[in-house]
């Protein structure tokens, strides 16, 4: 903003020297030249004359030539010229349409020191500028110092044709009354082509001057081009600033903003709407803590009305809209709870901020902190509720399997098809004297038989029932007797398990031992009642 604000009074500074300049230099000059004649005429030709034909200029004097040097090239016809002159004599174009056959007018200007002479003949009009005598206000100036007005005419005129912008100036009409040279551009570009080339050059933004400078200055002011022979679409950011009687209005190409703009809402629209069909709350707070983006999956969750979301209330106040609807856990002790909202704010700034919240009603949330740029927070609430009760379901059927398994009298076993031990009950761990409920180590079958032997009488089934564990295919059930080393029989049973595991039993009561172990196809594990 400081930056526009420069640039428009650089321009202003600009267009008055310009024209202030000008209008200094051609005095000057039409007093050197008025000076320069014979005084002892009492009837000289006039200084300044331009002759017109309806409204092209076909004659001007010397001295008329030097004035349309000084405003500009672009002063062609009568319609140019009365746009130069308009300050001066306000009334110039309308007497001039006014103007009957074989008519002359005289025009005085608004400061009393000119008179324009409107003149026809037939299809002619002739334009004189004369100087309204006064000796007290004759004023003389030297060569060097209208060599020095002229240097610095043309730098300022040079530094504003130059303009990488647009630049004009424009009366409360809205008739264009000088512009550089890269509007004259524009209008060769976007304007209308018939009037390519004449003065004044075409408007080429609708603007209310009045609605403009009423309106908020920090909010940016922009008007699309389009059409021209390309078919290009450009938009301009204007700036209007009041100067004299005129404004002066500058015009800044901003399509690199504009697009960066456009995708950057459509950026946003896209996130939108995917946080519009997420199921997880969010909230997302600015660095001053208020929030400034929510989903309407945040509003069902903590049921806060969204009209209340839309206020932007501040990170307390929203955990305060919480605490009231019991969409968070009660506090033990209120007075501490702001500064626990504070320490929740400091983790989730830190990204360690992760709570399961057990609401009334048997629902669960997660709740997640997560930091955002520039200083900002994001929470996500997720309804856990149903994830929550399955493992709950999940651990009671463990739990009762386990149970029922642990009251069964003959031990167990289940290794994976990797031979990995994945299930013991509690009679195994009496019978054999381990702990494997405690699943600290992860026990292999060569672990568990190495374990077995040591137990039980030199028996080579143990290596037999290891490779029937590990064998890919098992033709059918294993049936082996052993003796403990405290003299009990044992009867060992192995079968496969859906997925290619193994359960493994001992019975601690059998018959008469016989040593060679049996695979017995399709027939079930025998049972010995002691």
């Amino acid at each position: 903003m400081v930056y526009d604000s420069v640039i428009l009074a650089a321009l202003a500074i600009l267009s008055a020297s310009v024209v202030s300049l000008g209008a200094l230099w051609a005095v000057s000059v039409w007093q050197r030249d008025s000076m320069s004649g014979d005084s002892s005429k009492s009837h000289r030709e006039p200084a300044v004359c331009f002759v017109f034909e309806g409204t092209e200029m076909v004659d001007l004097s010397e001295a008329a030539q030097t004035l349309i040097s000084v405003a500009g090239d672009h002063i062609k016809d009568f319609n140019g010229l009365s746009s130069l002159l308009a300050k001066r004599f306000p009334t110039l174009r309308t007497q001039y349409k006014d103007l009957g056959t074989f008519d002359q007018r005289n025009i005085i200007s608004t400061d009393n020191s000119e008179i324009a002479t409107l003149s026809r003949r037939n299809a002619q009009v002739r334009l004189c500028l004369n100087d309204i005598e006064n000796p007290d206000d004759r004023v003389i100036v030297d060569r060097s110092t209208i060599m020095s007005f002229e240097s610095e005419l043309n730098s300022l005129r040079d530094t504003t044709e130059h303009m990488p912008f647009l630049v004009w100036r424009q009366d409360d009409q809205g008739n264009i009354t000088w512009a550089n040279r890269a509007y004259l551009d524009a209008c060769a570009t976007f304007g209308n082509a018939d009037r390519a080339g004449l003065w004044p050059p075409c408007q080429l933004f609708d603007i209310n001057i009045q609605q403009n400078l009423n309106s908020d200055s920090t909010k940016p002011h922009r008007h699309r081009l389009g059409g021209g022979e390309s078919g290009a679409e450009h938009w301009y950011q204007f700036h209007i600033t009041p100067l004299d009687d005129d404004f002066l209005i500058s015009a800044m190409d901003v399509n690199t903003v504009v697009e960066a703009e456009s995708s950057m809402r459509t950026f946003v629209q896209t996130l939108s709407k995917t946080f519009a069909d997420l199921p997880i709350g969010l909230a997302v707070f600015t660095r001053d803590r208020r929030l400034a983006l929510f989903n309407p999956a945040l509003a069902d969750l903590t049921t806060i009305a969204p009209q209340n979301l839309i206020t932007r209330p501040t990170i307390f106040a929203f955990f305060d809209m919480l605490r009231e609807r019991q969409m968070m856990p009660e506090p033990k002790n209120y007075n501490s709870w702001r500064e626990q909202i504070a320490d929740l704010e400091a983790s989730a700034v830190d990204g360690t901020y992760l709570e399961t919240w057990h609401l009334p009603y048997g629902r669960t949330y997660r709740v997640t902190g997560r930091p955002q740029m520039d200083g900002a927070v994001a929470l996500l609430f997720e309804d856990i509720s149903d994830e929550i009760g399955i493992n709950r379901r999940y651990r009671t059927e463990l739990e009762v399997g386990q149970s029922v398994i642990d009251s069964l009298t003959q031990g167990m076993a289940v290794f994976s098809p990797t031979g990995v031990m994945t299930l013991t009950n509690a009679a195994y761990d009496t019978l054999w004297g381990t702990n494997t409920r405690e699943g600290l180590d992860t026990l292999y079958i060569g672990d568990a038989v190495r374990h077995w032997s040591e137990k039980c009488a030199p028996n080579p089934v143990w290596e037999k029932l290891r490779t029937y564990v590990m064998s890919d295919v098992r033709a059918g059930c294993f049936d082996c007797d052993a003796i403990l080393l405290d003299g009990r029989p044992l009867l060992l049973e192995g079968r496969s398990l859906p997925g290619g595991s193994t359960l493994v039993q001992f019975n601690g009561i059998a018959p008469a031992a016989h040593s060679d172990p049996v695979i017995r196809a399709h027939e079930p594990p025998r049972r010995i009642n002691g």
